[in-house]
């Protein structure tokens, strides 16, 4: 790795034990530590970084010796990652899950955890919000949830929806760079929020996911045309298609496709369109000598600077420089 992931966001660094397993307990739930091997000079080597993307946690934490960490029950959706070294995990009584880039563990709420972390190896960490996944995947089966929901213990993030997810991670790893990057705009920061969780749902199977993939019905053009009243009414919103959907009462399916019949693109193109006129607006009326285009755009949501600026010459016929410029 050049850099270690989510450097500029420091919890803890410590040689302690006990230390350590203070700053674990209060970035995530209750635990306890042990060490698995002799401390050395540099003790148990602790580093931990962590920062809110919205409601979601995103942390990376690396030992430098081998320890063991016993959680108590928790009351979130925790995912554990790798990115050096190796760890096993376990969850309650189920099957150890042999932990490596690009295999990650998943921790269910109400289960107690067990993490044998080998020395010098560095994971990512997430929590997301019981109430989070559950929202998401609610609004995309248009129903309330029959049980709790229950993932797959072991995660590959080999196949492309494992990668997809991957991704949407690096990207806010490195957004968390930047000083002054999208996750200090609240509409980035939810919508990179809400890309984790609903990868999540989409990546790794769980016992609705036979459910994700059935048949829908195409929403009707009375709910198609309310989503359309709620984006132009409040395009700055982190709407996402599966929120668009729970406001008019359809599923996320549905409505993509109520969307595909009435104006041949998914809701998420058609929001695009309206926040680019916003954007486009918006910088007609700027002062060049205190507005930049990367601030407009991040305000509107875009995560790329580059795509921005690509969909908005298709559309307008310029750079967004250039109209800025020219206000």
């Amino acid at each position: 790795m050049a850099a270690e992931p989510l450097g500029r966001f420091p919890v803890a660094r410590t040689s302690d034990c006990d230390e350590a397993q203070e700053a674990m307990a209060a970035t995530f739930l209750p635990l306890r530590m042990r060490m698995l091997e002799p401390p050395g000079p540099g003790g148990v080597g602790m580093r931990l970084n962590a920062l809110r993307v919205a409601d979601v946690t995103v942390a990376y934490a690396r030992f430098g010796r081998a320890v063991e960490l016993t959680t108590a029950e928790a009351e979130n959706y925790h995912v554990d990652l790798p990115v050096s070294g190796s760890a096993r995990f376990r969850t309650g009584r189920l099957e150890r899950v042999e932990g490596a880039p690009r295999r990650a563990a998943v921790f269910m709420p109400g289960e107690s955890a067990g993490i044998d972390w080998s020395g010098g190896c560095g994971q990512f960490c997430l929590m997301f919000p019981r109430a989070l996944l559950q929202r998401e995947l609610e609004a995309m089966l248009d129903r309330p949830l029959a049980e709790p929901l229950a993932f797959a213990e072991a995660m590959d993030l080999d196949t492309d929806t494992g990668r997809s997810w991957l991704d949407t991670l690096w990207l806010v790893e490195r957004q968390a760079r930047y000083a002054h990057g999208l996750l200090d705009h609240p509409l980035a920061a939810a919508h990179l929020a809400q890309a984790l969780a609903a990868g999540l749902l989409l990546a790794q199977p769980h016992n609705y996911t036979d459910a994700l993939t059935g048949p829908r019905r195409p929403a009707a053009p009375r709910a198609v045309r309310e989503a359309v009243d709620l984006i132009r009414a409040r395009p700055e919103h982190p709407w996402t298609t599966a929120s668009l959907a729970r406001h008019v009462a359809v599923s996320a399916r549905s409505l993509q496709e109520g969307f595909a019949r009435s104006y041949g693109v998914p809701p998420s193109v058609y929001l695009r369109s309206v926040r680019l006129d916003c954007a486009h607006a918006e910088l007609l009326g700027a002062d060049p000598q205190t507005t930049t285009v990367a601030h407009v755009a991040g305000r509107w949501g875009f995560l790329y600077l580059s795509r921005f600026a690509a969909a908005y010459r298709k559309k307008f016929g310029e750079n967004p420089s250039a109209t800025l410029r020219h206000a």
